[in-house]
This record gives C-alpha cells, structure tokens and sequence, in this order.
C-alpha cells in the first residue's frame, strides 16, 4: 500500500516536472520568436527541380514567421539557359521550375523576390536580356504584388526594399555589369554604371542609420569556383565543370583547366577585370559603412566571410562545387543549404545556416552581428 502511494506520488511529481519543462520551453521559443522583427530567407542557384532543391525549399519554407518572412533567391533561378521564350520548347518546363520555388512560400503568405542570375540571361548568351524581360513578364502574369523580380526588365537597378524601421535591402543586377551583349536599358531608371553608383549613393545616405542589405548574385568575396579555388575533382575530372556526371580522370590535361581559367579570365569570375571593377566601384560607394552585409549565390556552396565587410553566399539551392575553408572564412561547405537572416529587436543581426549533412537539415552555423551605433 505504502509502496504504490510513493509510486503514485512519484508519477505525480514527473508529470509535473515534465509540464513545467513544456511551459518553460514553450515561453523561451515564444521569447525568441518575439525577439525577431524581421526574417530573411536566403536561397540561391536553385533553378532545377532535384531532389536537392526540394529538400532545401521544404525545409526552410517550415522556418517562415507569419508576418515577418521575406524570401530572396539570389540568381540562377532557371537552369540551364534561363526562362524558355514564348513558344520554345523550354517554356512550360522552365515555368513549373520557377513556381517551384515560390509557390511553397507564397502559399504561407512570405514576399518572395528574385534576383537575376548569369543563367537567367541565357548563361551570359546573346538572347540574355529577351529571357531575363520574360521572367519578370511571367512572374508579372501571377498577379501576385508580392512575387517580383528585382530589378525588373534587364535593368541593373539598384532597388530598395525596406523591411522594417532599421532594415533595408539594396538589390541590383549584378549580372548586367559583365553581360558581355546587348543590354538595351530604355525605360531603366539607370542606364549607366555612373549613373547606378549615383543611385546607389543617394540609398545610402537615404538608409545610413539603418542595417543595409546589399544583395546580388555574385558575391564580392569567395573561397569558390568563381574566387579561383579549386579541388583535386577539378584537376582530375576537368569535365564536371560541364557535366556533374563525366567523370573521365584526365589528371594531367585536367591541371590545365584551373590554369587556363585565370590566364583567360571568365567575366563570371572575381579575377575579371569588369567584375573587379564592379566590386570596387560599388565598395567605395558604400566607404567600410559598418552595418552593411553582402548576400549573394554564384558559387555552390554556403560561405560566411568576414574580412572587413560579412559577405554571405548562398549557393546550394540545387548544385554543390568545391569552396574552401578560406582565411578570412568563418564556415564553409558545400552541403545543400540555405542561409536565415533575422534582425532582433536590439537591431543585432543573426545569421543562421542551416545544411543536410547526412540524411536530415540541421543548424550548422551561427554568427551574431552588433549594431554599429557610430556610423
């Protein structure tokens, strides 16, 4: 009898510890969550329906906040060549990848944007500005005010997003600089580089007091393909750099490639003499402004760099390429993956990665930026 009271009363005793636990955890997730004024979800090159990209899309449309999610995919939504014109064979295929991407996030009421990539404008081919004008066109076609691309129409921009009082993102097309063809810009608020920097410029002081965003596809910082690091996959198998799946060895000629490739630089790369001149050009604007963060996809992996300025790449929405661990990177990886910018009410920023390391999504990385109150 003495025996089955203390049992009972032991059994009374953990379900109330174990509710307290509950209550207790449930109110840190709510604080958290309310310490949250605005999210960013940040998912780049994931233009081709794999079972990668709809492991990375699955997962982070379950990290959306009602009411506070903004979605940024940061170029090469459509692989291979960009959006399929009117009455090509692409065409229906490459609108069901693009929906694809923002229908799980539209469904949950989360603003999704997209930024143009070098695949978008015909992987930098001469029908480039035709197919990124009909990306917008189609996403203009959803009647959606809150599904857009930015910047619009081939222009370079840049465009403001404001997300919140002391949050603002600055998008350009960062592909428009080194389009090596026709860029027709009638219509564009901006037309010329002098003429972007100039806008640029008047954002800034526009948003100086506040957390800015700059986002673009291609990252002004990269331990990547395009920042000139390479595995011993791309000294042996050269031709995975056209197709994942030829993997003939080729260790002598396979050398060659990473050679050839700085001796005759692609315009796609940090080393390119446009691309440096757009880094430059766009990083004295903004003269060591202590609340800027860089986002950007282009190389296939997941990056946090911190060398003066954060850059942030996000670029395994539905490829993975080799990118080092770098001296000025706080993490890399080329697992699938996607990046969670929050900005807490004390105006701090947190940055979430968060990567499928073998089977299932986990965090991987944290980092906490301090608001910079002297700029």
């Amino acid at each position: 009898m003495h025996r089955q009271g203390r049992n009972k009363k032991a059994r009374c005793c953990s379900y109330l510890l174990f509710s307290i636990f509950l209550l207790i955890s449930g109110y840190a997730e709510a604080q958290l969550t309310d310490s949250i004024v605005s999210r960013m979800i940040l998912i780049g090159d994931a233009g081709e329906m794999d079972l990668q990209q709809g492991g990375v899309i699955g997962d982070a449309s379950r990290k959306t906040l009602q009411g506070k999610t903004t979605v940024f995919y940061l170029g090469d939504n459509i692989y291979p060549r960009g959006m399929g014109l009117p009455g090509s064979k692409e065409e229906q295929q490459t609108n069901e990848i693009i929906k694809s991407q923002y229908t799980p996030f539209r469904t949950l009421g989360a603003p999704v944007y997209f930024i143009p990539g070098n695949h978008d404008w015909d992987k930098s081919g001469p029908l480039g500005l035709n197919k990124i004008r009909r990306q917008g066109s189609f996403l203009k076609e959803q009647g959606d005010s809150l599904l857009k691309l930015i910047p619009d129409g081939g222009c370079p921009g840049p465009v403001e997003i404001p997300l919140g009082k002391n949050l603002v993102v600055i998008a350009f097309d960062s592909e428009w600089w080194v389009f090596p063809h026709n860029k027709d810009t009638a219509g564009c608020e901006c037309g010329t580089k002098d003429e972007v920097i100039a806008r640029m410029k008047a954002l800034f002081d526009k948003n100086r007091h506040k957390v800015i965003v700059l986002a673009s596809h291609h990252p002004f910082q990269s331990y990547g393909n395009h920042g000139g690091y390479y595995s011993w996959k791309d000294h042996i198998f050269p031709l995975t750099a056209a197709n994942k799946n030829l993997y003939i060895p080729l260790p002598v000629i396979g050398s060659l490639y990473p050679l050839l490739r700085t001796i005759f630089v692609n315009p796609e790369d940090l080393a390119h003499p446009l691309y440096k001149d757009m880094v430059s050009r766009i990083d004295s604007t903004f003269a060591k402004y202590p609340n800027l963060i860089h986002v950007a996809g282009h190389d296939h992996g997941l990056q946090f760099i911190k060398n003066g300025d954060i850059q942030v790449v996000s670029g395994s929405g539905a490829k993975h390429s080799f990118v080092s661990k770098g001296k000025h990177a706080l993490y890399a990886s080329i697992h699938p993956g996607y990046v969670i910018v929050d900005q807490l009410i004390n105006n701090y920023v947190r940055f979430t990665y968060y990567a499928n390391t073998g089977g299932k999504f986990e965090q991987v990385f944290t980092y906490i930026k301090e608001y910079d109150s002297s700029s």
